[in-house]
């Protein structure tokens, strides 16, 4: 019975490390430790701009001795909707009591706690030319396989007159912070960033440099 613990656990920690380190194509990975000195990060979540929807998938490592709760936050301008999931083990042995999440809020944090999570960003969409947030039902024009949305006319012509000038630039980007607050202190313990990036900031394979 010893043995067959063992050779579970092993393939558990196997098909958990395996499904971290594939990357989606619209997804990205990070990990991060949680500590009282603001937390490590190993590096940020790296977006191509453009996408309707992506998946940040972060692990994380609680440091001793913090304990406590934690609330998660994406912080940036402008806002972006999201959803944020916890990830169980693949296969639950009932060794540990994990964390629970509610209301982005994670219950229950102890020292040495790995935690795997999922957000799902959702991003709203802007005018290419004034960088107007717009919806679905205002002017649109297809240019190559995207659809654009303009907030006027003028837009729409300037559009137009130049597509080159404003391809992709219809999207979220800069930098935004995915932020755990310790909820009895409200400081900081991981700070995980994360950046949108143009197509002028990929190299020539349609790759963004890592």
């Amino acid at each position: 019975m010893r043995y067959r613990k063992i050779i579970t656990l092993v393939a558990a920690v196997s098909i958990s490390l395996a499904a971290a380190a594939y990357r989606f194509g619209d997804s990205a990975h990070s990990i991060g430790l949680v500590s009282l000195k603001g937390g490590k990060v190993r590096h940020p979540f790296v977006l191509e701009g453009g996408q309707n929807h992506y998946s940040l998938i972060g692990t994380a490592t609680v440091l001793p001795p913090y304990r406590g709760d934690v609330r998660i936050s994406l912080e940036g301008r402008p806002e972006i909707d999201h959803d944020i999931f916890l990830s169980g083990p693949v296969i639950d042995l009932g060794l540990h009591k994990l964390p629970e999440l509610r209301d982005y809020t994670l219950y229950g944090l102890k020292p040495r706690d790995r935690i795997a999570f999922w957000v799902r960003l959702h991003p709203p969409v802007f005018d290419p030319v004034c960088r107007v947030k717009v919806e679905d039902g205002f002017l649109k024009h297809r240019y190559g396989t995207r659809q654009y949305y303009f907030c006027s006319e003028a837009c729409r012509d300037a559009f137009l007159k130049q597509p080159e000038k404003y391809t992709g630039k219809d999207s979220v980007c800069g930098k935004y912070n995915l932020v755990f607050h310790d909820t009895r202190f409200g400081a900081p313990v991981l700070n995980m960033p994360v950046r949108f990036k143009g197509k002028d900031e990929m190299d020539g394979k349609g790759r963004h440099p890592h």
